[in-house]
């Protein structure tokens, strides 16, 4: 008899003829309320509700539409090069089957976060504010990623490289094998919550520089993904021979946002010399 934990649950709450509930989508659907309710009440001071709702919709949008591409493309590029309308379509076209989203990047959310957020937003609000804005997102950002990581949890996939530790798992519907492996949606979880908790009993004891925690925590994020990806089995169609795609993508996305930070920070900079002249 095995000696590992068998992790095999529907990954449905509720199915019917007519809908189906994922644990996916409740826990999804949680951490983008939890963000919208952080921002309004971080922000309370400096923005009016309406502008932060229709900006969070807005920021939403360009996160699902970044992180579709970046899977169907990057990910599943062999079916989808020859599917393009299945991008943005619901439906397999082939049976007219409607099968929903399945399949998103946290890379790809990030960068559509990231041309929203420094092309559109910032435009719109002073830099300070703007500061403010990207302290509050990404710091609770950390919960809403850790939600969605326990949804893959649920849905048996982004599972980890074989292992044979007590703590590894055996995800019979996960579409390999029934070889125990890492629980690296969980690995990813715990990770960043400890880096939320972490930040928030620092920010409560230390006094804050408006601007700083957005960079430190995305640097923190993105390094702890990249080490994160080695017990992680490889799930692009491209070949990659000493790191994965999630590597990558964690490498070019750090670079990206360092340097459009940096920009960010200067003006921050500016400003807060005006204010002491």
């Amino acid at each position: 008899m095995s000696s590992f934990f068998v992790w095999d649950p529907s990954p449905f709450l509720y199915t019917s003829d007519f809908i189906s509930i994922r644990y996916y989508s409740l826990l999804f659907g949680a951490g983008l309320f939890y963000l919208l309710y952080k921002l309004s009440k971080d922000l309370e001071k400096d923005l009016d509700k309406d502008f932060i709702d229709k900006t969070f919709f807005s920021l939403v949008l360009y996160m699902l539409i970044g992180s579709r591409i970046f899977h169907c493309l990057l990910y599943e590029y062999a079916y989808y090069s020859n599917n393009l309308l299945e991008i943005f379509i619901p439906i397999r076209l082939s049976t007219y089957e409607f099968i929903g989203f399945q399949g998103l990047s946290s890379h790809g959310g990030f960068t559509g976060a990231i041309v929203y957020l420094f092309f559109v937003v910032r435009k719109k609000i002073n830099i300070r504010t703007f500061s403010k804005f990207l302290d509050s997102l990404i710091l609770n950002s950390l919960i809403f990623i850790s939600l969605i990581r326990i949804g893959n949890f649920f849905n048996s996939e982004i599972i980890g490289k074989q292992c044979s530790y007590v703590f590894c798992i055996i995800f019979p519907s996960s579409g390999y094998d029934i070889m125990p492996r890492h629980a690296v949606q969980l690995y990813e979880a715990i990770f960043y919550l400890l880096l939320f908790f972490s930040f928030v009993i620092y920010l409560t004891k230390t006094p804050r520089r408006i601007g700083t925690t957005a960079l430190y925590i995305v640097s923190l994020t993105i390094i702890g993904r990249f080490f994160l990806e080695f017990f992680k089995q490889s799930q692009s169609d491209i070949f990659l021979q000493y790191i994965n795609m999630g590597q990558l993508l964690s490498f070019i996305l750090f670079f990206l946002f360092f340097i459009i930070y940096r920009y960010t920070l200067r003006d921050l900079n500016n400003e807060n010399n005006k204010i002491i002249n």
